[in-house]
């Protein structure tokens, strides 16, 4: 298992790169845009695509299991040429199970591959590569950056769906299916990270915990302690602690 401790700049690989996040959240940097993806989901780069993996907060906790695959093998499984990624984090469970089957086997073998194992994780695998181009009206960086920059204006605020939705003149539903697809999980989820991410920022020693929850629109102090410890790794009774010791 790898952690990350600083960011990455801007990189590539000659292979795909796939891991399996196991704590915290990832983030992947493509063409100025971010790809999320938390616990359990897997995340992807296609070979020699450049990337940044930027750390979100400090004091974030964030782990993985990596496994780099040649196009070729890819491709070989597929039964077809150049196989690609355009969606790069997605949560299958079943996935899941094939990746840590594959990565135990390693470990417990001297780092050899059973070619069996890696078989059926690359047959699940190439269920989300992308067969024909992603069909939407989503005109990605004039709409991205309307959606993005109205979440991160109104943190405060209330904020939902159908409000997120009208800004950006679309369907709520295809919306947030088209937000998913390419950020890698859903605008609700993403106004709940970054209202985390604000509200850690604003933690000093005195700063009462539960006023600073409703200033940020969690419904109680256990709704914002459940998502501070979801995207930051621990509670922030417990991060405010760090800052008294």
């Amino acid at each position: 298992m790898i952690g990350q401790s600083k960011p990455f700049p801007d990189h590539y690989h000659k292979h795909f790169c796939i891991s399996l996040i196991t704590e915290g959240i990832e983030c992947i940097e493509i063409n100025k845009k971010r790809i999320y993806s938390e616990k359990n989901h897997t995340s992807i780069t296609n070979p020699d695509e450049i990337h940044a993996n930027p750390l979100l907060v400090h004091h974030q906790k964030l782990s993985f299991h990596t496994i780099y695959v040649p196009q070729n093998v890819i491709d070989e499984i597929a039964g077809r040429e150049h196989v690609f990624f355009e969606k790069r984090s997605f949560l299958d469970m079943q996935l899941n199970s094939h990746f840590l089957n594959l990565i135990n086997y390693t470990k417990e073998n001297q780092n050899k591959l059973d070619p069996s194992l890696l078989e059926k994780f690359l047959k699940r695998l190439i269920r989300h590569s992308t067969k024909t181009c992603h069909e939407t009206n989503f005109r990605f960086n004039k709409d991205w950056g309307k959606a993005i920059k109205f979440i991160d204006t109104n943190l405060k605020n209330t904020i939902n769906l159908d409000t997120i939705a009208q800004h950006c003149e679309m369907d709520k539903f295809k919306f947030a299916k088209t937000f998913k697809y390419f950020c890698g999980m859903s605008p609700m989820n993403y106004v709940l990270m970054n209202r985390v991410f604000e509200a850690k920022e604003s933690i000093s020693k005195t700063t009462n915990l539960t006023d600073l929850a409703y200033m940020y629109n969690f419904t109680d102090m256990a709704h914002f302690s459940n998502q501070f410890k979801r995207f930051i790794g621990l509670s922030p009774r417990n991060y405010q602690k760090t800052l008294q010791d």
